[in-house]
């Protein structure tokens, strides 16, 4: 099971100030110790800190010098341009079982973000790929803007590029956001990760669909799984805070279902996050489903489809989620 099995946040920024910290989830079997060791660790005096930091404008990076773009496959020739991203250690190809269910009338941008899939050359940060991404949409957009679908760490990548380039974002569908504390263990999760990307392959695919109430979970292509990208996408010493207002309409999904493999979303960072978009647009929402786990994208992909298509054409979700 790859790390998409598990909300791989930005740990590109994780702070070792009191609060919170943008922290990704390792593969599961780890997970059942190192998620047990932050949930404890998870203090009523480490909540949410948001202040003024939250409203600091993100540090402009000159990125004019970088004329490479993303590896992304286009599908269907439609009028209204939707992007597509993937999570953590996976690739664009992640979204196989979605597309299919998706509307025809939608034009499919699906990049490999920096340092993933054919884009493994690029090293990956949050910035960069947001950036990358900005260009991507106004190269091959229909009209230069954007829906945009994100998941797990492109969820973070998605709500970083509606803050920094509103211009290229119409509306916006999020799964899988979450804020974990900054722990002493936080330093080891690269080199965890990265051990436990390659016992994960060992598992039967047909057990892991059982414990995972029928999730497609594709084996990890370790080659592209380095221990590099897995410090790039984890680097403690690089500071955090929640983002900053944004102001296209979001739908932000917790995804509810845990129990023994913990593969529930945080519904109090969807909350706090919907609290932060609505700042600037009062029609940001956060719902979510009891029986849908992390990777629903691989768990029920036509319902996936069928919530982004419902959001972003105005429509009444599909039945099962519950309004956070």
């Amino acid at each position: 099971m790859s790390f998409e099995s598990w909300d791989l946040t930005p740990m590109s920024t994780i702070t070792s100030k009191p609060g919170r910290a943008a922290v990704s989830r390792p593969p599961i079997i780890a997970s059942w110790v190192l998620m047990d060791m932050w949930h404890h660790l998870d203090t009523p005096d480490q909540d949410h800190q948001i202040g003024a930091l939250q409203h600091k404008i993100y540090p402009s990076h000159s990125y004019h010098s970088m004329s490479l773009e993303l590896y992304h496959t286009t599908h269907n020739a439609g009028q209204t341009t939707v992007v597509l991203i993937h999570g953590a250690l996976v690739s664009g190809l992640y979204w196989d079982l979605v597309i299919p269910h998706l509307p025809k009338s939608y034009h499919l941008l699906v990049p490999d973000l920096p340092g993933h899939g054919k884009s493994q050359s690029t090293p990956f940060s949050i910035d960069l790929a947001s950036h990358m991404i900005a260009q991507l949409i106004r190269a091959h957009a229909i009209t230069g803007s954007a829906h945009i679908i994100g998941h797990s760490l492109g969820a973070q990548v998605a709500i970083r590029l509606a803050s920094t380039d509103p211009d290229v974002v119409n509306s916006i569908f999020i799964s899988g956001f979450g804020m974990f504390p900054r722990t002493s263990i936080t330093p080891y999760i690269p080199y965890a990760a990265w051990a436990m990307s390659r016992v994960e392959n060992c598992l039967a695919r047909p057990l892991i669909s059982w414990a995972m109430d029928g999730a497609d979970i594709p084996h990890i292509d370790t080659d592209l799984c380095t221990l590099d990208l897995c410090r790039q996408i984890v680097a403690p010493e690089e500071p955090t805070e929640w983002p900053v207002p944004w102001p296209a309409r979001t739908l932000i999904v917790a995804a509810g279902k845990g129990g023994l493999i913990p593969t529930k979303d945080s519904s109090r960072d969807a909350v706090k996050l919907v609290e932060i978009g609505r700042e600037l647009n009062d029609e940001t929402v956060a719902y979510t489903h009891l029986g849908m786990r992390h990777p629903w994208n691989r768990q029920a992909p036509r319902l996936f489809a069928e919530t982004a298509e419902a959001w972003f054409e105005r429509m009444e979700l599909p039945g099962g989620f519950v309004k956070l």
